[in-house]
């Protein structure tokens, strides 16, 4: 054998054992790699934080009041509080230290408020809302839920609910009274329609007048039976006024609530649960809301109704209406605004913000 091949069989033997000690170092490298990698490297996790929605899939929302057209509060379920200061394009949640369930809210002015709800729970605000202070008011040893209140000027408002309750204060929420002995009935919704007359209506078609400021209570005598509850009722004026409840009950009066009558001479009828009504000026129409998306309209000479559905794919249930800028704010099962001019309901829970 030639020195020139035995020098080339010793460099590829060379190479080879190299190659050799290289690879079998590979493993031992990726193991300490990994041990260095544990010891010294700390890992670092990133969390995206998700932002709950304002109004989450479990609430329920039963009572808005709209302050003025930029200005609105709902409240509902599980001591739920919103509001709103852009006509409710966004909504901002505020918080109490209960979790009862909240019926309805009314304002007498941009900073100060009143809501109540389940266990004769009221709370007041009088700074738009940051915070809110719980007031005790008079209750019995039955049931308490409070199930509307309305304010009026001069610090006045009203509130009714479970067990026959009516309550006054007239220092803004500070203190309340108890207006009327306990009974056995269901009031729903109550107004005050000038100085002097109040009038509540409640189950079975109970109509409570006041003609001395909530002194002394009648019990109205109707000339036909009801036998559904009546759940809300309002008055264009001292005279004009409707009162709706359950099955599509709608009555009327056009003395001030002394006498009643029963339905709307013609239109459409609806025998779907109605459980709100407001007067709309701007329209000139009474606008009610109620079961399955259902709403009326009645016209001001109480002769005429309208019916109809907000959107015939969300059958959703509403307690409470009120009005801002020509459209209607509609809350219950969802929270949505209907414009009469367009017939189109946009829910509003989309737009809505922590």
């Amino acid at each position: 054998m030639s020195n020139n091949n035995y020098k080339c069989d010793l460099s590829q033997k060379n190479k080879f054992s190299v190659s050799k000690t290289v690879i079998s170092t590979i493993p031992w490298l990726i193991v300490s790699g990994l041990l260095w990698a544990g010891v010294f490297v700390k890992p670092t996790v990133t969390i995206e934080k998700v932002e709950k929605p304002a109004i989450e899939p479990r609430d329920n929302i039963y009572g808005v009041d709209v302050v003025d057209s930029e200005n609105i509060w709902l409240v509902g379920s599980y001591g739920k509080i919103l509001r709103s200061n852009d006509s409710g394009s966004t909504w901002r949640v505020q918080k109490t230290n209960v979790v009862n369930h909240f019926q309805d809210v009314s304002a007498w002015d941009n900073n100060k408020a009143v809501l109540v709800g389940n266990s004769g729970v009221v709370f007041i605000t009088e700074d738009s809302g940051e915070t809110w202070r719980e007031v005790i008011v008079p209750k019995n040893d039955v049931a308490n839920k409070l199930l509307r209140v309305h304010t009026y000027i001069n610090g006045e408002a009203w509130s009714v609910g479970e067990f026959g309750t009516i309550l006054r204060t007239r220092d803004y929420g500070h203190s309340w009274e108890k207006m009327r002995e306990d009974e056995d009935v269901i009031l729903n919704d109550i107004i005050k329609i000038n100085d002097s007359k109040v009038i509540a209506v409640g189950e079975f078609g109970a109509i409570l007048i006041s003609d001395n400021d909530g002194a002394s209570w009648d019990l109205v005598e109707l000339d036909f039976d009801i036998e559904s509850s009546l759940m809300a009722i309002e008055f264009k004026d001292q005279f004009n006024g409707v009162a709706v409840g359950l099955d599509g009950l709608i009555i009327t009066t056009e003395d001030g609530g002394t006498t009643w009558k029963r339905g709307i001479t013609s239109g459409e009828k609806t025998s779907e649960h109605l459980m709100d009504i407001i007067w709309d000026e701007s329209r000139d129409v009474w606008f009610s809301v109620g079961n399955k998306g259902a709403w009326v309209e009645i016209d001001s000479s109480l002769e005429n109704l309208k019916s109809g559905i907000f959107d015939k794919m969300d059958l959703s249930w509403h307690t409470e209406i009120n009005q801002v800028d020509g459209e209607y704010v509609a809350v219950g099962a969802n929270v949505g605004k209907f414009s009469p001019k367009y017939n189109k309901f946009v829910e509003l829970s989309d737009k809505l913000v922590w």
